[in-house]
């Protein structure tokens, strides 16, 4: 998986401003997903530019949702300070905040256990990159679509 299949990620490495390090995923119960073909929607707002941008990405992965989106956010743990909660019976926020040398930024994320065949994400991305100002709005709607294909 590269990362745009994680839609959480966009500005992790370009911006290293984003998500859940690998102890926020600890708390979040992903082992609820199950393991299979997900298809992944992600609704960018690009709320920096003039005029905005809107932008749609359709990607997909063959894994377990946990042991991608863990492997993928591992590095974040190392760039950010992160805290985490649970919003709701099966919502949970991480708010990240990174400051590294020319860039910086805040990302919370709030993702929704919808099922066991279906996640969702709101994720909204805000900062600076070498002084450019970046603000990203996505919506992110994940469903496992079937087993792998061996």
């Amino acid at each position: 998986m590269n990362l745009r299949h994680f839609p959480l990620l966009t500005l992790v490495l370009p911006m290293a401003a984003a998500c859940l390090p690998v102890h926020a995923i600890d708390s979040i119960p992903l082992d609820q997903l199950q393991p299979g073909l997900w298809k992944v929607e992600r609704k960018i707002e690009k709320l920096d530019l003039n005029p905005v941008e809107y932008e749609t990405r359709n990607t997909e992965y063959c894994a377990s949702p946990r042991k991608e989106i863990s492997r993928v956010l591992s590095i974040t743990n190392l760039l950010c300070k992160t805290e985490d909660s649970k919003v709701g019976d099966n919502r949970y926020k991480v708010h990240a905040t990174c400051r590294l040398p020319g860039i910086r930024g805040e990302n919370t994320t709030v993702i929704t256990i919808v099922s066991p065949t279906e996640y969702t994400a709101e994720v909204d991305t805000i900062g600076t990159k070498f002084g450019e100002k970046q603000h990203r709005k996505e919506v992110i709607r994940a469903v496992r679509a079937g087993d792998c294909q061996s």
